[in-house]
């Protein structure tokens, strides 16, 4: 189960990647959290956004990653400028939601949103944001996007830290206004982990 920390990360980080969305003019919708129904339940993509010439829609769904996982550690090691994890989580994510889309493919496609714990942004993600926010007019409005999410993810960190001095000293406690979370430590990361933090 994710802290509640992870919780407000993972929705902090969804909430910047719409704001920035609605903030281009190329795209229309844009909405968190829309529903799509598959069989007798559903999944739920953090968000849908139509692009505002063509009515093309986009799903995607946001996920923090760690590098450090049983999976992961031995080939981020092999590959230090990769960022294996994230790679390893889009493709999770892409195979878990793009043959559930509605409508046909060439309308509707889904992108995966990952980021790494310590800030490295996956490939696939990269990729889709220089695409959605494409001109030197939108350059500012991409790079302040991604300035902001690596703030929210080393803020989680630093409170993580400061919560867990508090804690040494019996003063337990969360910060109830942060979108930080808890430390990602490596005895808590596992092929599940990043599913803990944002799936």
């Amino acid at each position: 189960m994710r802290s509640s920390g992870h919780v407000r990360l993972h929705h902090h980080i969804v909430h910047l990647v719409v704001e920035a969305l609605r903030r281009t003019p190329s795209w229309g919708a844009v909405e968190a959290e829309a529903v799509v129904e598959r069989g007798r339940g559903a999944l739920r993509p953090d968000l849908r956004a139509t692009h505002a010439s063509s009515g093309a829609v986009v799903w995607a769904d946001a996920s923090v990653t760690a590098p450090f996982g049983p999976r992961t550690t031995a080939p981020t090691a092999a590959s230090p400028l990769r960022a294996v994890a994230a790679e390893a989580r889009e493709r999770a994510k892409v195979a878990k939601y793009a043959n559930a889309l509605p409508g046909p493919p060439a309308s509707h496609t889904f992108t995966p949103l990952v980021w790494e714990a310590y800030g490295r942004i996956g490939p696939a993600t990269a990729k889709w944001l220089r695409g959605a926010m494409r001109g030197p007019a939108l350059s500012g409005v991409r790079s302040t996007l991604l300035t902001r999410v690596s703030v929210a993810l080393w803020r989680s960190h630093s409170r993580a830290v400061s919560l867990g001095y508090s804690r040494c000293f019996g003063i337990a406690g969360e910060d109830p206004e942060g979108v930080g979370g808890g430390l990602l430590d490596p005895r808590e990361s596992s092929d599940r982990f990043g599913e803990r933090i944002g799936e």
